[in-house]
């Protein structure tokens, strides 16, 4: 629960951060789920205990086993990496077939008008 606790004050912080900047992410996945999972990952490799996985668990950070530490650091650099990578290679190659973004001018005119020709709200 501790953990969830911080990672939504967190991701709070970072979609208002995302919001300041200007930055494309009209669902907050970068905010949310991005910043989310990687302060989950994080924290669970600085309070794993293998009391509640004997067998198969690992130790955190604070209970002196840093290689689980860095184990999940290095899987959340991983991660980070083949998502960005992946998701700019699909949005160049949908960007080939039909257009990923609207310009400034159809999204002032507004999107209804611009792309179909009529008005959805008057």
């Amino acid at each position: 629960m501790l953990i969830g606790i911080v990672a939504s004050i967190i991701c709070y912080f970072a979609v208002n951060m995302k919001n300041r900047l200007g930055w494309d992410d009209a669902l907050d996945v970068w905010g949310v789920h991005g910043v989310g999972g990687v302060v989950g990952v994080i924290c669970l490799g600085v309070f794993a205990d293998k009391m509640w996985n004997a067998q198969g668990g690992a130790n955190g950070l604070l209970l002196g086993d840093s290689s689980f530490f860095f184990k999940e650091a290095a899987a959340v650099l991983g991660t980070a990496f083949y998502a960005f990578l992946f998701t700019y290679v699909m949005l160049w190659a949908i960007n080939k077939v039909t257009r990923v973004k609207v310009t400034p001018g159809e999204e002032e005119m507004g999107l209804d008008e611009a792309l179909h020709g009529e008005k959805a709200y008057v």
